[in-house]
């Protein structure tokens, strides 16, 4: 069994040494669970206490559920201008949101033969040819393996509405396609009366003295910051 990585591996039998030609052979690997499922659900709470969230969610969220799965995807590690690539494309189609667009998290790819237990994460297998990908990939192959990479699946319901947020089973990143955003009508009268409170002080800064031009600088700054942290959105890496 070739190591993952390396280029010659021994026969058992004969003991001969073996050239491995990487490029040409489809490796399977895997890159088993670092967080346990207590550890992912208390990342999953803290994500859930995010700036950008509902106030409450950390605390009004039920977990209906939490699945364990291997997601499979193709690495593909290419010599580009002289550089080696790392690229990675999913080996099947997937509604789940984070898993069409996938970085090599942190963690350990083993080679996923007999000997490798899954711990009772669901397997996903491929749909997808490789060769759907070969022709558009750039430079020259140096390896392909098809990659399981694991995931945990959160199924939440808030407020009556079902959510699913996705994290990553090594690195502990949340995805989401959709999530209870904080309502943003308590800021909208601090943002209304920042910029009133500039508006006011810019005309009566012209009457009065020059201090009242503090208030317009305070009241513009005021507005502009809390409009920030209204529209922002949780990142779909951030782990709170």
């Amino acid at each position: 069994m070739a190591e993952h990585g390396k280029q010659y591996t021994i026969c058992e039998n004969c003991g001969t040494v073996i050239y491995i030609d990487r490029s040409s052979v489809i490796f399977h690997y895997i890159m088993p669970f670092i967080l346990d499922e207590d550890k992912a659900r208390a990342v999953f709470r803290r994500w859930c206490a995010g700036p950008s969230l509902a106030k409450d969610l950390e605390r009004e969220a039920q977990i209906t559920s939490v699945e364990k799965i291997y997601f499979p995807v193709f690495l593909f590690r290419r010599v580009v201008d002289g550089q080696e690539k790392s690229i990675i494309k999913p080996a099947k189609g997937t509604t789940l949101p984070g898993l069409q667009s996938q970085v090599i998290p942190p963690g350990d790819i083993q080679v996923f033969d007999s000997t490798v237990s899954t711990a009772g994460a669901e397997v996903i297998h491929p749909e997808i040819s490789v060769e759907t990908y070969l022709s558009d990939l750039p430079g020259t192959a140096k390896e392909q393996a098809l990659l399981y990479l694991p995931f945990f699946v959160f199924r939440y319901r808030y407020q009556g509405v079902e959510y699913i947020s996705v994290m990553g089973g090594t690195s502990g990143r949340v995805h989401t396609s959709g999530f209870p955003g904080r309502s943003a009508a308590p800021y909208a009268l601090v943002v209304g009366g920042g910029f009133g409170l500039a508006f006011i002080g810019g005309i009566l800064g012209f009457v009065t003295t020059p201090l009242f031009y503090v208030l317009v600088f305070a009241g513009a700054a005021l507005a502009v910051l809390t409009g920030r942290a209204v529209v922002r959105t949780p990142d779909e890496g951030e782990s709170k």
